[in-house]
């Protein structure tokens, strides 16, 4: 079921086919088929909503058929939706940072951002005066970034998705790719051309540079749009940005379907756009890691995934280059050789994987290659040069046996002779080491203990959680002995503390000390823990949802409801006499106020227009004061308050006065003393902790 929500915040349920879309930087999008559900399929309009997949979308276009009583819709993720219907109505010339554009596009919306891109400041001329949608599109671009949306945090970095070891393989768990190669921007060369070398004087010429790619000489001179930005000043840099628009003129895609991906043993229900995968099929001679770019998914009206198409590329010609891994028969034929290791393991284990084996043979040009159903990753191929194991796809056989020897990373057997261990006694399952000083590390029953000629100092072992079942991994100091992690010099050399824990903490009053600095965000000075930012520090009291105070170079912003309970709110000022402390003036209610000077003139009678930007953010529909200071011994007062202005007379002509007028702020027009939800208990407890 799909609950969708009219204009009204009414929901009603419905069940619908729907086909969701999205991308790498890319509108997050879907349609549907609406079957059943009678509320929705006669009400459905304008500013409608709908929640999928945890996400909120905002239908845009909606279509009835009253051939099979069925509606088609069309809806965007509400972040796309709304930050396209909001509007900036700023135009910004000249140069500034990244941040001053986010928080220009985001100020004011109910989207938040967190940035890890470092950018420099960069110049715009005429930027704005359009929908925010648009500018941030234009800000992406202009930096060269990625982002992604969950909830109401935009978050922006460098590269979104993750790098997997997954491979997708021809004739192994691959069925057939589709591949479409787009030439028609191809070139083999390109110029750019950068700043003047004079700007008052064109004449003296400007910074160029060319470019010929590995190309050039078979295909002929093909050109590539140039580049033409004053902006480039650097040589070098100006020819990278030539090199990569001609080297990236000649792209490939390739579209794959997710059910491959999950036989290749992809980590994630969903595919993710931004993903890394590596494609091989040695028909098409492609052999390549691709970028998922795009995810379309088809879902029934149970909401079960009945189909996903994923696109991989855009490829450029340079990327295509690359030296792809190690074939199946240069590893099978012992060309590369993996160390031998021996590793404990039980009998029974391997037993059972040959008897619950479920495989397939395929008869290849390769060999005979077997797979196993369960699991894609895991082949065997047997050929005239041996006989090689893999569990990643035939991307690497760490088994193999061959004319050269055998390779094996693990070897289960009852009895292990002619192998000379030197220099460590293995009993059972106890490993231990000692070196001459009386250190020894000893390994048993699955714990890592630290001993010295005293006793035990640390332990490494398992955790346990409430139910008594694993829940990770201890790193424990006995009683009397510190626990550090340390940066050395080298081998054997001294080294510096960390994070330790020192030698003073005890179960009963536990602690440990940053030793080290914490580079970037967080370090100790002069006993003073200090948190800091290149750009800003956010503190966020909902998980990272929500960032409710930012500490910026110059200014610090509290984003909600600020408290003192305990304390005073001042302005510190410079005087003759030190720094002095002024309280902020506080009344009962949400009072903002404004101060002016003027004259009742001939007329005896004056009217002052309230100024348009404090009326937005007062509401005079409420009763507001004025206040008048008579700088004459006439009778001055105010003879009317309108929405926008204030009327004041004198009994005589041409009487300077001064005034203040005070109106309720917008917003909290009826706070009046608002109780908060601190008891006095809590308020007793506090004063005493600062006591101490």
């Amino acid at each position: 079921m799909i609950t969708f929500k009219d204009i009204s915040g009414n929901q009603y349920q419905a069940q619908a086919t729907v086909t969701t879309t999205s991308g790498v930087n890319g509108e997050k999008s879907l349609t549907g088929v609406i079957y059943f559900g009678e509320d929705v399929k006669k009400g459905l309009d304008k500013g409608w909503s709908l929640f999928f997949d945890n996400e909120e979308y905002v239908v845009v276009t909606y279509k009835k058929n009253d051939q099979n009583n069925t509606v088609s819709f069309s809806a965007v993720q509400i972040f796309f939706y709304t930050m396209k219907k909001t509007g900036f109505y700023e135009e910004w010339n000249g140069s500034h940072t990244l941040q001053a554009y986010l928080d220009a596009i985001f100020n004011g919306t109910h989207y938040s951002y967190n940035n890890s891109v470092t950018a420099n400041a960069f110049e715009k001329q005429n930027w704005g005066m359009a929908n925010r949608l648009s500018l941030f599109n234009d800000i992406i671009d202009q930096v060269g970034c990625e982002f992604y949306v969950k909830g109401n945090v935009v978050y922006i970095m460098n590269k979104i998705g993750s790098d997997l070891s997954t491979i997708v393989r021809k004739k192994f768990n691959l069925k057939n790719a589709e591949i479409q190669t787009d030439n028609s921007a191809f070139s083999t060369y390109g110029r750019g051309f950068g700043a003047y070398k004079d700007a008052n004087d064109t004449s003296k010429g400007r910074l160029s540079v060319e470019y010929k790619s590995p190309l050039y000489d078979l295909y002929g001179q093909l050109d590539a749009e140039p580049i033409v930005d004053e902006r480039y000043t650097i040589a070098d840099n100006l020819l990278d940005a030539v090199k990569k628009k001609v080297d990236e003129s000649y792209a490939i895609s390739l579209t794959i379907s997710l059910v491959d991906l999950q036989n290749a043993g992809y980590d994630y229900a969903m595919a993710n756009a931004g993903d890394m995968v590596t494609v091989i099929d040695e028909t098409l001679n492609f052999d390549q890691e691709v970028r998922i770019i795009k995810v379309t998914s088809d879902y029934d009206i149970n909401g079960n995934r009945v189909s996903c198409d994923v696109e991989c590329g855009s490829l450029s010609f340079a990327e295509q280059q690359k030296t792809g891994q190690a074939t199946i028969d240069n590893i099978v034929n012992g060309s590369v050789t993996v160390p031998n290791e021996w590793l404990s393991n039980q009998v029974q284990i391997a037993t059972n994987a040959l008897l619950d084996a479920r495989t397939e043979l395929q008869f290849t040009d390769q060999g005979i290659i077997a797979v196993e159903k369960g699991d894609r990753n895991k082949l065997v191929i047997f050929n005239s040069a041996g006989l090689g194991v893999s569990t990643d796809g035939g991307k690497t056989f760490e088994n193999a046996i061959t004319g050269n020897g055998i390779n094996a990373t693990v070897i289960t057997t009852g009895s292990l002779k002619a192998i000379n261990i030197i220099g460590s006694s293995i009993t059972g399952s106890r490993f231990m080491t000692t070196n001459p000083e009386g250190f020894t590390i000893d390994i048993n029953n699955g714990a890592l203990d630290f001993n010295g000629p005293q006793g035990v100092l640390a332990s490494i072992n398992n955790s346990f959680s409430k139910d008594n079942q694993i829940s990770g991994v201890d790193f424990n100091s006995m009683p009397g002995y510190g626990l550090s992690l340390n940066q050395s010099a080298g081998p054997g050399k001294p080294s510096h503390p960390l994070i330790t824990i020192p030698k003073e903490s005890t179960y009963d009053d536990p602690f440990f000390e940053f030793s080290g600095p914490f580079k970037g965000n967080l370090k100790s000075k002069d006993d003073v823990l200090w948190i800091t930012g290149n750009q800003r520090v956010v503190l966020s009291g909902n998980n990272g949802e929500g960032n409710q105070l930012n500490v910026y170079g110059d200014r610090v912003d509290v984003l909600g409801n600020f408290t003192v309970y305990n304390g005073s709110k001042n302005a510190a000022h410079v005087t003759r006499d030190g720094l002095r402390a002024t309280p902020a003036y506080e009344t009962a209610e949400s009072y903002l106020g404004d101060i002016g000077e003027s004259n009742t003139g001939e007329q005896s009678s004056v009217t002052i227009t309230i100024d348009e930007l404090f009326s937005d953010i007062i509401n005079t529909k409420y009763d507001y004061q004025v206040f008048v200071t008579p700088y004459s011994n006439a009778t001055i007062w105010v003879e009317q308050r309108n929405s926008d202005s204030f009327v004041v007379r004198s009994n005589k002509p041409n009487a300077q006065f001064g005034w203040e007028l005070k109106a309720k702020r917008r917003g909290y027009e009826k706070e009046r003393l608002v109780k908060l939800e601190m008891t006095y208990d809590e308020l007793r407890k506090m004063s005493e902790s600062e006591g101490e």
